[in-house]
C-alpha cells in the first residue's frame, strides 16, 4: 500500500465518524420500549468488548501489554481469550446481517457485512500470524500513535504482510461506517383505514 493511503485513510475515516455522530444526534428518535437482546446481539456485545479491550490496551498501555506477554502462559491465555472474542463477534455479525437482510434493510445488512469481513481478517491474523498481541505493540501501535499525533509514520506497518495493513486501515473505515448502522429495526407501519382481510393479504 502507498504512503498516501496510510496518511489519508485515518483522517477520512475520522471525518466520516464525525458525520455519523452528527447524523445520529440530528435524527434522534423519541425513546421507545427496550428491545429484548437476541443471541446475536449478546454475542456481538461480548465479542466486541473483548476485542476492543485487547486493542485499546496495546494502544494506551503498550508497556503493560509487553510486560503481561513476557510470560508464555499469560500470552497464550490472552491470545485464546482474544480468539474466543473474535469468534463470538463474527458469529453474532453473521446472525444479525442475515436478520437485517430478511427484514429488507439492505444498507444496514451491507454495513454489517463489512464488519463481518473485518472480523474475518482479524480471525485470519490470529490463526496465520500467531501471537498478534506481541507484535501488535511493535508494528501497529507506533503507526496508530503517530496518526493520533497528526504525524502519520507507517514505516513499520509498510513492511508488514498485506493482511496486517488491510486489517488496520479497513478497520478504521468500518468503525467509522458502523456509526451509520441502525441498532433497531425500522418500524413497519400499516396504512390507516385498512381492513383485517387486506392486512392479512399483505
Amino acid at each position: 500500500m502507498s504512503e498516501a493511503l496510510f496518511s489519508a485513510i485515518p483522517y477520512v475515516a475520522a471525518g466520516a465518524a464525525v458525520a455519523g455522530v452528527a447524523r445520529r444526534l440530528m435524527a434522534r428518535a423519541p425513546a421507545s420500549a427496550p428491545t429484548p437482546w437476541t443471541s446475536s446481539g449478546r454475542a456481538i456485545l461480548a465479542g466486541g468488548v473483548i476485542v476492543a479491550l485487547n486493542h485499546l490496551l496495546g494502544l494506551l498501555a503498550p508497556r503493560v501489554m509487553q510486560a503481561f506477554n513476557a510470560s508464555p502462559g499469560r500470552l497464550f491465555t490472552l491470545e485464546a481469550v482474544s480468539l474466543i472474542g473474535a469468534l463470538l463477534l463474527a458469529w453474532g455479525l453473521v446472525g444479525l446481517t442475515l436478520r437485517r437482510a430478511r427484514e429488507g434493510q439492505w444498507r444496514t445488512a451491507a454495513l454489517l457485512g463489512l464488519l463481518f469481513l473485518q472480523s474475518c481478517s482479524g480471525l485470519y491474523l490470529a490463526v496465520a500470524l500467531r501471537w498478534g498481541s506481541a507484535w501488535y505493540v511493535h508494528v501497529v501501535v507506533p503507526y496508530l500513535r503517530s496518526v493520533l499525533a497528526f504525524q502519520p509514520d507507517a514505516s513499520l506497518l509498510a513492511q508488514a504482510p498485506f493482511v496486517v495493513q488491510f486489517h488496520t486501515l479497513f478497520g478504521m473505515v468500518v468503525l467509522a461506517l458502523a456509526l451509520f448502522i441502525r441498532a433497531r429495526p425500522e418500524p413497519v407501519t400499516a396504512p390507516l383505514l385498512v381492513t383485517p382481510r387486506e392486512e392479512t393479504a399483505r
